[in-house]
């Protein structure tokens, strides 16, 4: 329809230099559908942006979730490390005095 209707405006200028009442009316209708294309365009551009918008924050969520897990593990793993580190020293320091004694007792 809209090509009818530039075809009409268009035909309307050359048959004469006089703007007709039909001319004025085909003409409005042209802007009108045009501008309604244009605002259906933004309609479904802004819809468009506001969907990948929420999609962009639920990623957000998502990786800030994983990184408190992750930070979680870190402290878990960090803990455990110097627990045993502990207990390792704890070990050595026994192992050490073990072995003392046995070399004091050999020697007597």
């Amino acid at each position: 329809m809209q090509n009818r209707d530039e075809f009409e405006v268009i035909s309307a200028k050359r048959d004469t230099n006089v703007a007709t009442s039909e001319f004025v009316k085909n003409s409005f209708q042209a802007v009108l559908h045009l501008h309604e294309q244009v605002v259906d365009a933004k309609e479904a551009t802004l819809e468009q942006l506001r969907s990948e918008n929420e999609f962009l924050k639920e990623s957000i969520k998502s990786i800030q979730d994983v990184h408190t897990e992750d930070r979680q593990t870190f402290e878990t793993l960090t803990n455990q490390i110097k627990i045993l580190q502990q207990e390792l020293e704890f070990t050595k320091r026994k192992y050490k005095l073990m072995w003392n004694k046995a070399v004091e007792n050999y020697k007597k």
